[in-house]
């Protein structure tokens, strides 16, 4: 069950946080991905190892949303990471 996941970042990626956004930079191909302010907060949840559950709770926190909105949220993020090999799940 992908709630109890704890994603990490790929070894080949490089993050740079400019301002509210996050830069990241798949080395292999040179890709490169503009994570908003709320996908750069998930950036450091999975830099710090947490799990979805954990991330959907501090989102719901932080920026007052309601739970099944940061939920669909987080998952559509980190399907994406996922598919652009920005993380390992």
């Amino acid at each position: 069950m992908i709630d109890s996941l704890c994603p990490r970042p790929a070894s080949d990626v490089i993050a740079k946080r400019v301002g509210e956004v996050t830069v990241l930079v798949h080395i292999p191909t040179n890709r490169i991905l503009e994570l908003n302010e709320t996908g750069s907060r998930v950036w450091a949840m999975i830099s710090e190892r947490l799990d979805v559950n954990r991330m959907v709770r501090c989102l719901v926190d932080e920026f007052d949303v309601e739970e099944a909105r940061a939920a669909d949220e987080v998952k559509e993020l980190l399907g994406r990471l996922k598919s652009e090999e920005l993380i390992a799940l």
